[in-house]
């Protein structure tokens, strides 16, 4: 049962590695790309976000769901909470990131 953590965090890692693939793209929808200077800065600051969390959590889930089988279902609840919380955390900081300049 732990297939499940490892493909939503390869689906995840996938998804990060487009954001910085894409380059100048605004591809996020929650985040305002308008008055930013630089939208490839941003998308590698949300990729990494993506990896550092969602990512981490699904494997640290995979793992324990290898070594616990009984804690799968309660687990489940970990993904959506990871990922709802990369993406408060990218919003948090990319007004961080609009008031910095680029060099």
């Amino acid at each position: 049962m732990s297939g499940i953590f490892l493909v939503i965090a390869l689906l995840v890692a996938g998804i990060a590695v487009l954001l910085v693939a894409t380059g100048e793209r605004k591809l996020l929808n929650f985040v305002d790309y308008g008055a930013a200077q630089a939208p490839a800065r941003i998308n590698r600051y949300a990729a990494l976000r993506l990896l550092l969390l969602p990512v981490a959590v699904n494997l640290a889930c995979a793992w324990l769901a290898v070594a616990r089988p009984q804690l799968t279902v309660p687990l489940l609840f970990l993904t959506p909470l990871s990922i709802l919380g990369a993406v408060v955390w990218i919003a948090a900081g990319v007004a961080r990131l609009k008031a910095v300049p680029t060099n």
